[in-house]
């Protein structure tokens, strides 16, 4: 099975589902801050906020939602590409899955894959942890925290993990950062998938799939290893 097309058939589709579920939003967006129709006449208002403050803000929400949905789909297609890797691809299996899964999912297969491609992963241009936060920020993103908001914060156990976290604003990066590389503040920063965000995740997870593909080869020898230590202990 050629798991690298189908997942590429999937990023594919999150892609389009993006920047096609995105258009409308950033189109409100840009038309409320140029003052186009409808939005060109404000009703009188003695309220400091700009006008039409809300409908900017409602879209830019939903675009926030949309890039989380957008991530939850990615991090189940990778979930499902690392699955068919070992179901039907490679062939193996985890001994002690709970152990072996401790520290989380990706961890685990890149744990795995190391061993069966007879790598240490420096050689690989892939930013692993990248793609370890594509799988966290979608499993903190699935639990809301505040009736009143949408927003969903990063919490300290993953910023132990990953102390330059990649799906936030750089605004809140630097406060995060703002006493030398601590925490930096009480309030944990805000994920934010946005368009360039999105796009980078699936580069990533594609170039994470080519690099295995190229490397298939390796597998092929570490089974042929493994029937003989099976035949050797018969």
């Amino acid at each position: 099975m050629d798991a690298t097309y189908f997942l590429k058939n999937r990023t594919a589709l999150i892609r389009a589902f993006y920047a096609t579920g995105a258009q409308g939003f950033v189109e409100l967006k840009a038309k409320i801050e140029a003052g186009e129709p409808p939005f060109d006449d404000p009703p009188y208002s003695e309220d400091p906020e700009p006008p039409y403050l809300s409908e900017w803000m409602d879209a830019e929400t939903s675009l926030d939602i949309l890039g989380m949905a957008s991530l939850s789909m990615l991090s189940d297609s990778l979930k499902l590409y690392l699955n068919t890797l070992a179901d039907r691809v490679i062939g193996f299996s985890f001994e002690n899955r709970k152990a072996a899964f401790r520290e989380g999912f990706v961890p685990a297969y890149f744990a795995a894959l190391g061993e069966i491609l007879a790598t240490d992963w420096s050689d690989c241009p892939v930013d692993r942890g990248l793609i370890e936060q594509i799988v966290l920020v979608r499993n903190r993103g699935q639990h809301g925290e505040e009736l009143s908001t949408f927003t969903v914060t990063l919490d300290a156990k993953m910023l132990e993990k990953h102390p330059q976290p990649f799906f936030v604003t750089e605004d809140e990066m630097s406060a995060l950062t703002a006493e030398g590389g601590s925490l930096g503040s009480f309030l944990m920063p805000s994920i934010r998938i946005t368009a360039t965000a999105l796009e980078r995740a699936i580069d990533e997870v594609n170039a994470l799939a080519e690099w295995i593909d190229s490397r298939l080869d390796r597998a092929h020898a570490w089974r042929i290893q493994q029937r003989s230590k099976r035949e050797a202990a018969a």
